[in-house]
C-alpha cells in the first residue's frame, strides 16, 4: 500500500534528516509531491529500500571522506613536525655559533686587558 507522508513525519519515522530528504527531492532520488507548499514523500516498500540504500551509500561516502580527511591531517601533521624539527635544528646551530662568538670575544677581552696592563706597567 502506498501512502503519502509529510516530509517531517517521514524524516522522524525513518531517522533521516530533512536536509537529506530535500537533497534527494532535488536530485529526484525519492518519489515526492508538492501540495500547498508542503512536500510529501511516497511511503511504500520500494522507497524504503531505496532510502536504506541511499543511507548506506551516504554513510560509506562519509566514511571515505573521513578516512581521506584523516590521511590528509596525518600528512599535514608530519609536514609540520618536519618543519618544527628543522626550525629547532636551525636554532640550535645559531645558539652554538653565538656561544662560539661569545667565547671568542671573552678571549679577545682577556688578551686586550693583558695588553693594556702590560702597556700601563711598561710606561
Amino acid at each position: 500500500m502506498s501512502l503519502w507522508v509529510q516530509l517531517n513525519d517521514y524524516a522522524n519515522k525513518y531517522n533521516v534528516s530533512v536536509s537529506t530528504l530535500r537533497r534527494r527531492i532535488k536530485t529526484n532520488k525519492i518519489q515526492f509531491k508538492l501540495e500547498d507548499g508542503k512536500y510529501f514523500i511516497l511511503e511504500d516498500g520500494a522507497s524504503r529500500v531505496s532510502n536504506e540504500q541511499a543511507l548506506a551509500s551516504e554513510s560509506m561516502r562519509t566514511a571515505v571522506l573521513s578516512s581521506e580527511s584523516i590521511s590528509t591531517t596525518r600528512l599535514l601533521l608530519d609536514e609540520l613536525k618536519r618543519a618544527y624539527l628543522d626550525s629547532l635544528q636551525s636554532k640550535e646551530d645559531q645558539i652554538l655559533y653565538l656561544k662560539q662568538q661569545v667565547s671568542d670575544l671573552k678571549t679577545l677581552v682577556l688578551l686586550l686587558e693583558k695588553e693594556n696592563s702590560r702597556m700601563q706597567g711598561g710606561e
